[in-house]
């Protein structure tokens, strides 16, 4: 499948000199993570997020406030190959812009959507990948989905396990830590061995270092997801970060290791 068929057509787009004010709406109307900011060509040169819209709410016009470190997709890319961007770039923002050959935006591919087709592969391909499974997993909001995933990841003849994690940005990296080592013991996706725990830290080091570049000095509450595969382990935590829990928009975060 490519990445063409699964993206979102005729996005909203925002220009560099757009009031913030109104980027502001068009996120709270769609419950929108993020904007991309594009030029006269429809060529991407920002993105802006719901925390820098609410942090920087005195600077008038978008591009005082966009980052200008903007990852596309290219519309011919297998969804395999976009998930595999994903993981390697900035998972916070939840979604990437797509380009033609011009390099002009032509659609949004959500990590959501992305996971939702990985995650449900077909019969020609038959496998779900522990990066795709763990991220479906971590964005669960009841036990009952829980359960549903965990079952169904065992079916892909990978080892599941979830928990939740709440701190401080001090107290956060040991408490992800351990409740990550703690639960995959728990559920049998590790052993008591010091080789395979020191593979859950390396992966949640990654994700705190995502953390710490999007809420620096900041803690949060989290829903952990570890899922084991052939030679390696994955983690995802999908939650809020900041002070003001309830109002600050979810994100997820996703570290792997090799076992």
């Amino acid at each position: 499948m490519l990445v063409k068929e699964i993206m979102i057509l005729n996005p909203v787009l925002l220009k560099p000199h757009q009031s913030i004010f109104s980027a502001r709406e068009i996120m709270l109307i769609h419950e929108y993570e993020c904007l991309f900011v594009v030029d006269a060509d429809r060529k991407p040169i920002g993105v802006v997020t719901s925390i820098q819209m609410s942090m920087d709410e005195k600077k008038k016009t978008v591009d005082k406030v966009m980052r200008s470190d903007v990852v596309t997709l290219r519309e011919n890319q297998t969804v395999q190959e976009a998930a595999a961007h994903f993981t390697h770039h900035d998972l916070s923002l939840m979604a990437m812009p797509v380009v033609d050959g011009a390099g002009a935006v032509v659609g949004i591919v959500t990590l959501k959507d992305l996971v939702k087709d990985l995650a449900q592969p077909t019969a020609k391909e038959g496998i779900l990948t522990p990066e795709a499974a763990v991220v479906f997993l971590s964005m669960t909001r009841t036990e009952e989905k829980e359960k549903l995933w965990v079952d169904r990841i065992r079916q892909h003849n990978l080892k599941p396990a979830i928990t939740q994690v709440g701190a401080n940005a001090e107290k956060l990296p040991i408490k992800m830590r351990e409740s990550a080592i703690v639960a995959a013991i728990a559920y049998g996706v590790i052993k008591e061995d010091t080789r395979e725990k020191m593979a859950v830290s390396n992966a949640i080091k990654e994700i705190i270092l995502q953390l710490k570049m999007v809420s620096p000095g900041l803690g949060g509450g989290f829903k952990v997801g570890i899922v084991r595969g052939e030679g390696r382990v994955s983690v995802a935590a999908f939650g809020r970060c900041g002070h003001a829990l309830a109002n600050s928009a979810e994100q997820i975060f996703m570290g792997s290791s090799v076992l």
